[in-house]
């Protein structure tokens, strides 16, 4: 999450939108996690039935909940990058130039 945040802190004035999505943490563990990591891009808790199955069924494999689940979707809302875990350092910063965000 600390390579997320360092992302975000330097391109959000160019348009980065980081948006973290929680829906397997009570809100104590959310926010300490959060606390953590200095994160100050936006992040939603919902571990309401719905999101549970969505996130878990739908987006994660094998219905873990403890792997982050990262995307890069560009301005026309296209998915141009997604992976599991943590990324390797600079991995973002690659494709975001790669899209022109310098």
């Amino acid at each position: 999450m600390r390579h997320l945040q360092e992302q975000y802190v330097k391109y959000r004035d160019k348009g980065l939108v980081v948006l973290g999505i929680n829906c397997s943490d009570d809100k104590k563990i959310a926010l300490e996690l959060l606390e953590e990591s200095s994160a100050t891009f936006p992040n939603i808790l919902d571990t309401s039935p719905a999101a549970v199955k969505t996130c878990l069924q739908e987006y994660q494999t094998g219905g873990s909940a403890g792997v982050p689940l990262s995307y890069i979707i560009d301005r026309d809302g296209k998915i141009v990058a997604a992976w599991y875990g943590e990324h390797e350092e600079g991995k973002v910063t690659e494709i975001l130039e790669r899209l022109g965000v310098k």
